[in-house]
């Protein structure tokens, strides 16, 4: 137990700090995206409370295979899953998967590209939620009231759907047609539970309740629409014209039920969906609606909704009708509605589960029929009858309730190909046959479609029920035919001989390498080396298989080696180091015996005995490119003269020169020649004499001579001599 626990504090920290690095850090890194699910998405486990989920998502470059493992958010809020493979050998730069049997929690999903046992993609969606999803509907003790907000939920796991209001005072009109791509946010400061709940209402409070008491996230979305009646529900759903009891306004074609078919076809299709919360009757018991009538519309009503999606999803029904017409009137219970409402409970075989009954709780309401305060300002006293509502479908989601309602299956998520025409200019984009209708974002029809442009393409297919799913997505950064590359180091370029030279293009895109005029090619990747003269080009290919044009040319000249230096002694202190070429202005990189650095020079002093090394060193100009080559290293072993602290040579004299050479550097040297009669014949200004002094004595004529050398605390004077 202790090294399970350990080993997932580890993982934990190792995604923490994976979360935490620098993107720079992973400049190499490919990045991957996870289209599916989407952050904070919650889908519906199973009775056993688990749940396989689907991931899908985009990637830009070739990868062996894709792996994945999902980390509890905070530990214990679920089971750790070890890193799995996701999908093997991935083409077209789409991905799919599934993560087996991921127990119910909040979660990290972290995945990882590999090509050749090395990581090259990483992606992660920051959460992920394996729990419990509800379709609130009824009328306005379902839906909330805007003049009286409910409290926002507490955990981070009570989620709705933040991004479809869909009513005529919303950012959409009644709509009849898929929503939008849902956005899932934390159940806070609630202007509209997608598609028509109003605030936060009870369901931010039962939220809390039931994430304390499940350890799983809870997703809710409300199709409730105040002062609706059960004919309301019943008319729409036959396609039937439906006016409102209260004031006769005719509903929108298809309203109110169409939300309802809606949610059910397009959310609970694609998450999943345990029950549909019902609270109703408000209305008919005011307006006096006979308990048969009301028990066969509710009935009707729950076979349309199965016959129209092919689901057998569960109603969960408050037994609901206290109301009052006014503020002023004191409220009552229609015992005829509860009779009908426990009816439907009563039919064998119904998808049924009995709710709360409600007409019991806070009689004393603060406008005769909804669970608020006294007015608006009496903020407490709705919070608290709001509590009282959200205990009661607490109390009703029990131990038997989740154990005995059978959730709705999420659908599968259809898989997605891509990949580049023969024309070379186009991608073909495809789903598989089978489904009943094909919709994608560019208004296409049919399982394929090509495209050109740079864009985002997802597809919602139905199927024979009318069950709508988002497909998963393919992205082209750009347009398919992947534009030209640039070779970043232009032009002439020029490297040493037995080196080679990289040449690089900037981009995610495929690259491979040629010479010029040839087809095959010689180098994969975003970087290439030759240490080859000639001239090279690159082409792209993206992730789809289409090819670009070739680059424009660069060209790389190889220089020849450079001779290893010969050294030879100049002196009795002194050696010289050449190469047999001529003309490239080397110079000489000596290591002398104990030192740490190099000394540049044609000769260097015998300071010392040892052993003395030495390359040549040749600087290249290719226009403004410049390039440093050197040579062998040559190592050759002196010994110093130890007798003789100053030396005159070559005595007698070989040529037009004698030098004159001290082991150590003498201040203030200077040189005095005279004949053999004392006079003086030439002389040297008094400099440093820390190299070979060359002395010119082609002027003289044959005989003997001396010469004196004088400097700081030295002097010499020897005869000379001179043929």
């Amino acid at each position: 137990m202790r090294n399970n626990f350990i080993s997932r504090v580890a993982a934990k920290a190792s995604l923490l700090l994976f979360l935490l690095i620098p993107a720079t850090v992973f400049s190499q890194i490919a990045p991957i995206t996870i289209t599916s699910p989407t952050h904070s998405a919650v889908y519906q486990q199973d009775i056993s409370g688990y749940r396989t989920v689907t991931i899908t998502g985009t990637f830009t470059v070739p990868m062996d295979k894709i792996e994945v493992r999902a980390v509890p958010v905070i530990l214990g809020q679920g089971v750790e899953t070890a890193w799995s493979d996701l999908q093997l050998n991935p083409k077209g730069g789409v991905f799919k998967g599934n993560i087996d049997k991921l127990r119910g929690g909040w979660y990290t999903v972290e995945v990882r590209g590999t090509s050749a046992g090395k990581v090259v993609g990483r992606g992660v969606l920051q959460r992920l939620g394996v729990g419990e999803v509800f379709i609130i509907s009824g009328q306005s003790n379902a839906q909330g009231l805007k003049a009286y907000p409910g409290p926002s939920a507490v955990d981070d796991r009570v989620i709705y759907i933040s991004n479809y209001e869909n009513d005529q005072l919303g950012m959409y009109n009644d709509l009849l047609t898929d929503p939008v791509p849902p956005v899932f946010s934390k159940l806070s400061n609630v202007k509209t539970i997608s598609p028509r709940g109003q605030t936060a209402w009870c369901w931010g409070i039962l939220g809390d309740l039931l994430v304390a008491k499940l350890g799983v996230p809870v997703l809710f979305i409300n199709t409730a629409w105040e002062g609706t009646s059960v004919d309301n529900w019943a008319e729409s759903a036959q396609g039937l014209p439906t006016s409102n009891k209260y004031g006769g306004s005719v509903y929108t074609p298809g309203m109110p039920y169409a939300n309802l078919r809606i949610a059910a076809r397009n959310y609970a299709n694609q998450y999943g969906v345990r029950s549909i919360l019902w609270m109703q009757g408000e209305t008919d018991g005011l307006f006096a609606t006979p308990a048969a009538k009301y028990r066969d519309e509710l009935q009707f009503l729950i076979n349309r909704l199965g016959s129209e999606t092919g689901k057998r999803i569960v109603w969960t029904i408050a037994r609901t009708s206290r109301t009052s017409p006014s503020n002023s009137i004191i409220s009552k219970a229609y015992p005829t509605v509860i009779a009908a409402q426990n009816a439907v409970l009563d039919t064998p075989f119904n998808p049924t589960y009995p709710g709360p009954e409600t007409d019991a709780l806070y009689t004393n309401r603060g406008d005769g029929t909804h669970f608020v305060g006294k007015s608006t300002a009496d903020t407490e006293g709705t919070k608290a009858a709001l509590t009282i509502l959200a205990n009661a479908w607490n109390s009703t989601l029990d131990a038997n309730f989740f154990s005995t309602v059978t959730p709705i299956t999420p659908a599968e998520i259809p898989a997605i190909t891509a990949s580049c025409v023969t024309a070379n200019n186009a991608v073909t984009i495809s789903l598989p046959t089978g489904y009943a209708s094909y919709l994608w974002n560019t208004g296409a029809t049919g399982n394929t479609i090509t495209v050109s442009a740079a864009g985002t393409y997802r597809a919602t297919v139905k199927d024979a029920s009318g069950n709508s799913t988002l497909s998963s997505v393919v992205v082209l950064d750009n347009n398919a035919k992947p534009a030209q590359p640039t070779i970043v180091q232009q032009g002439q370029q020029q490297a040493c001989a037995d080196s080679a030279f990289t040449f690089s293009v900037s981009g995610n895109d495929i690259y491979s390498w040629y010479k010029a005029g040839s087809t095959v090619a010689i180098a994969n990747g975003s970087t290439a080396k030759f240490a080859e003269t000639g001239s090279y080009q690159v082409k792209a290919q993206n992730i789809f298989g289409c090819v670009s044009d070739n680059s424009a040319s660069a060209s790389l000249l190889i220089r020849p080696k450079i001779s290893k230096p010969v050294i030879v002694s100049s002196g009795p202190f002194s050696a010289t180091a050449s190469i047999t070429e001529t003309g490239l202005n080397e110079k000489y990189l000596w290591r002398l015996p104990n030192a740490s650095t190099d000394t540049i020079a044609t000769n260097v002093k015998i300071l010392k005995s040892g052993i003395y090394s030495t390359k040549a060193q040749v600087v290249y100009m290719l226009g403004n490119n410049s390039l440093t080559c050197y040579s062998d290293t040559t190592v050759r072993e002196f010994k110093t003269n130890e007798e003789n602290e100053i030396v005159i040579y070559p005595n007698p004299s070989q040529g037009n020169f004698i030098y004159v050479e001290s082991r150590d550097n003498v201040r203030d040297a200077s040189i005095t020649l005279f004949d053999i009669f004392g006079r003086v014949v030439k002389t040297t200004a008094p400099k440093l004499l820390n190299s070979r002094l060359q002395l010119d004595v082609s002027n003289l004529a044959a005989g003997k001579y001396i010469l004196k050398v004088t400097g700081q605390d030295q002097s010499l004077t020897k005869q000379i001599i001179v043929r």
